[in-house]
């Protein structure tokens, strides 16, 4: 894998160039130009943090994902600002206001919360300012506050403050104005937003975010003391609207994280993970800041630049995903989701409701996962601006399903079921129960076998129990096996457990005695165990668990956690510092499933995809055999959840899928997002 990093290198020496020939051309002219005039001795030093550059997310095979955007920010000092007298502060604020206008950048400018409508001497309090749910009506009462005045303060008020403390109506000694009402304007607007943001000698101002090279040169050759350039860093998203769930954001430390972050090194307005593998990997992608000593005298001007600590990048993650398989994930659930409704007819029982689901794909051999969507989904680079709506959609597109949405797993449940009665000795690949189409054990519950009718009929073995998803077969098998054992294999399949990944995700249940009397205070019954055994009951899984439950089936038993990480890589290296590797303490559960035992399942589910229409349909261009198994599950909703679990090639897996969809009406419906995963696994086009 070729990794190209020297363009990360250019822009991360930019950075740091910039912040030092900033500091070291002001030397140059103090010492050398000698266009300073009233140096005066007495020096004072601060440190000027230079942020180290976040280290970038690529998926498995090296394309980028997440990466950095390098923009410079102008900005006054407030350290430098508090040595100024009001005149000369006020012409260090108009000269960078004409500045931004002279190179076209003046709408680089934001007022975020001026409160007033039209312009000096005429104003007027706007919308904003009256409206108690307002950013700009929080910001005006944290302005009164800080200038000392009322809460009813008028708009004369707070205009008569700022002209009396910047003498913005005094005159020079010819007795002409100093500003005319236009630049009165513009220094009551900025110096207004200057308190709103609590510019002070410990927080500087920000005048225009992301300005081109003219402007930074031309502001340089003004040599103005009190503005500079900070270097900003944001994170693209080179595929916006995909793996937004897994991805995850960044942001500010919060009041509440300080303490940890602080014990970390990290300094107070470091920009940290907040969700996804951005959180998870916080660690791997975080740098070390830089430190560059400033050495000024009293009127601000700079004497010397020391570097005392040169940053350092973080590294990059690589993660186990495939982006086209990803974007194959999530595109098969956009459209599997508008199938499902067109085909239900307007109905809710067929499937008119169905407007969520979750799909997961992974390598059985090692758990990683190849993609994991969940739908509906949003995009990460409007997040910021779109959160409010994001919040308040009822649809809920901020949840990852995948991870923290629990379904009944219905049918998917057999094949696991049947391993479990063989690894316990009660059935073989070739002992047969009989399904009579309704089981009759017990005389006060007879549940039908409600699937495919009565055209399997008689004695079957597990192979044509998963095929057909006779429920009697299943009944049976579970009240011969016995909850207690039932519980035990499940366990180990990996239900009710978690599934190791890096992010936070639901364990999910399994029914059993220990659960139904530890949250329901409630017996478990014989006839309980019917239920159970076909995925029903009180067990629920995320389409995660699915996915590992399959995987494990699939490499014999040996369930590993399931990872996000693949390998991490320091800057400019081009090998790997970590590789994420299964061990034996990555195993978090193990069966001995024979050969032919997986070959019963497996062929089962072969039988099942052959058999069943729109499977056969939907995998009709797959250029290997695959296996699955379909399930329908009971909700709380008029309409059945729609799952499908499978494996490709059928006989010798190397790729598992799990697909659920909410209100989907059935199993088989769900097989058109698997479908859409192994074409793209496969490299299936349509000239094929």
């Amino acid at each position: 894998m070729k990794r190209n990093y020297v363009w990360r290198y250019v822009a991360i020496a930019a950075i740091f160039c910039l912040v030092a020939v900033i500091y070291l051309g002001r030397l140059f002219y103090i010492q050398v130009a000698g266009r300073e005039n009233g140096y005066q001795t007495g020096t004072t030093t601060r440190r000027v943090i230079i942020q180290a550059s976040r280290g970038e997310i690529f998926d498995r095979n090296g394309r980028a994902l997440v990466k950095n955007q390098y923009s410079y920010d102008l900005t006054l000092i407030g350290s430098a600002f508090a040595t100024m007298d009001a005149h000369k502060s006020n012409a260090v604020c108009l000269q960078v206001l004409e500045a931004l206008a002279q190179n076209g950048e003046q709408d680089k400018h934001a007022e975020k919360y001026f409160p007033f409508s039209g312009a000096y001497p005429y104003y007027d309090w706007n919308d904003d300012a009256t409206g108690a749910d307002t950013k700009v009506y929080y910001r005006l009462k944290r302005v009164l506050n800080r200038l000392d005045l009322p809460e009813d303060a008028t708009v004369q008020d707070v205009v008569d403050h700022y002209v009396r403390t910047y003498g913005l109506l005094s005159t020079d000694p010819n007795g002409v104005r100093r500003y005319d009402d236009d630049q009165v304007d513009l220094l009551i607007r900025m110096r207004y937003d200057m308190d709103a943001l609590d510019f002070s000698t410990a927080n500087d101002y920000t005048v225009a975010e992301d300005v081109g090279l003219q402007l930074i040169t031309y502001v340089e050759e003004l040599n103005l003391n009190g503005a500079t350039f900070t270097a900003d860093v944001s994170r693209v998203y080179c595929y916006p609207g995909y793996a937004s769930h897994i991805l995850g954001t960044v942001g500010p430390i919060y009041s509440e994280e300080w303490e940890y972050y602080s014990n970390q090194g990290y300094q107070m307005n470091a920009i940290v993970g907040k969700s996804g593998c951005e959180e998870a990997f916080e660690a791997h992608l975080h740098g070390s800041d830089g430190i560059l000593l400033i050495e000024e005298d009293t009127a601000g001007n700079v004497v010397s630049v020391t570097i005392e600590k040169e940053p350092v990048p973080g590294n990059d993650v690589y993660l186990t995903i495939d982006i086209d398989l990803q974007k194959a994930a999530e595109d098969g659930l956009a459209e599997n989701v508008a199938y499902v409704v067109n085909r239900s007819g307007g109905s809710a029982s067929r499937g008119a409701g169905c407007d969520s689901g979750a799909a997961v794909a992974m390598d059985p051999d090692t758990f990683e996962i190849l993609a994991i969507a969940s739908y509906p989904t949003y995009d990460l680079s409007t997040y910021n601006r779109d959160y409010n709506d994001l919040i308040a959609d009822e649809s809920t597109p901020l949840v990852n399903r995948a991870l923290s949405g629990i379904y009944a797993p219905g049918s998917t449940f057999k094949p696991g079921v049947a391993a479990a009665g063989m690894l316990a000795g009660v059935i073989d690949s070739s002992s047969t129960l009989y399904c009579g189409g309704i089981y009759t054990r017990f005389s006060d519950y007879q549940p039908k076998c409600a699937t495919y009718g009565a055209s399997h009929r008689g004695y079957i073995n597990a192979q044509t129990a998963i095929a057909v998803s006779c429920n009697c077969f299943f009944y049976e098998l579970g009240y011969q096996m016995g909850i207690d054992h039932l519980e035990s294999y499940m366990t180990a399949l990996g239900f009710g457990q978690s599934t190791g990944i890096e992010l936070w995700e639901s364990t999910g249940t399994l029914a059993g005695p220990t659960y139904r009397q530890t949250i329901h205070g409630a017996t478990w019954q014989p006839g309980d165990t019917l239920s159970a055994a076909i995925g029903q009951s009180d067990t629920q899984a995320t389409p995660l668990q699915l996915a590992c439950y399959m995987a494990t089936l699939a490499n014999g038993g040996t369930r590993y956690s399931a990872h996000l990480l693949k390998a991490v890589y320091p800057l400019g290296a081009s090998q790997p510092s970590t590789v994420y590797t299964q061990t034996e303490s990555t195993v978090k559960g193990r069966l001995n499933l024979s050969e032919s035992i997986r070959a019963s399942i497996f062929a089962g589910m072969r039988e099942m995809v052959v058999t069943h229409s729109t499977a056969s349909r939907n995998f009709a261009s797959i250029p290997v055999e695959v296996g699955g198994k379909t399930g329908t599950a009971q909700t709380s909703t008029d309409c059945e959840n729609a799952l499908f679990v499978g494996t490709a090639p059928y006989d010798d897996p190397e790729i598992v899928i799990s697909v659920v969809l909410a209100q989907g009406y059935s199993g088989e419906y769900a097989t058109l997002t698997a479908a859409r995963i192994l074409e793209q696994y496969y490299h299936v086009t349509d000239d094929n």
